[in-house]
């Protein structure tokens, strides 16, 4: 096999698979999202660093405690927005609306609704600048969980990940 031929096998191997699925009548497309956008968001949540404590069995060496509460409390508050990181970066970069928002603000009406229950909270987003309010579209409505399994697959990202992005979702988190 020739060098052309392998590069043109390798063209047709990893053509972008786009799907477009219909959500609240807006046509979604699941995109592919560059593996190395996700990292390079993700690898600005530092772990925290483990306190450290004297062993009273190492004649008070100074050693990391792994277990200690608090710092158990802040490595799952970062994963948790390691997690969410990738949820927004699959939500931002893998869906596209095609035919843009829904004309009408039905969906935003039931969002607001859900914050004046106490069960959202959208005062972080400004819905006067059209990126954002795009955003909380595809987050709060467009970015269904089997959506975003398929961005997630086109993009190449793992099971466990996967599993663990599904879990991020309010209402998908284990119990």
């Amino acid at each position: 096999m020739s060098n052309k031929e392998i590069v043109s096998a390798l063209k047709d191997t990893h053509k972008e698979k786009e799907e477009v699925f219909e959500v609240e009548g807006v046509k979604v497309r699941a995109k592919a999202v560059s593996a190395m956008l996700i990292q390079e968001v993700t690898s600005h949540i530092k772990d925290p660093k483990p306190p450290m404590f004297a062993n009273p069995d190492k004649d008070g060496k100074l050693e990391e405690n792994p277990f200690d509460p608090a710092y158990v409390a802040e490595m799952r508050d970062a994963i948790a927005r390691r997690s969410s990181a990738t949820s927004d970066t699959l939500i931002m970069f893998g869906l596209d609306l095609v035919d843009g928002l829904p004309k009408d603000d039905a969906w935003l009406v039931k969002l607001r609704h859900l914050e004046k229950m106490g069960l959202l909270d959208l005062s972080g987003i400004d819905f006067d600048d059209q990126f954002e309010k795009e955003f909380a579209f595809k987050k709060f409505v467009a970015g269904t969980t089997p959506l975003i399994m398929e961005v997630t697959k086109a993009s190449g990202v793992s099971q466990e990940d996967i599993d663990t992005a599904v879990d991020s979702f309010p209402g998908n988190a284990p119990q």
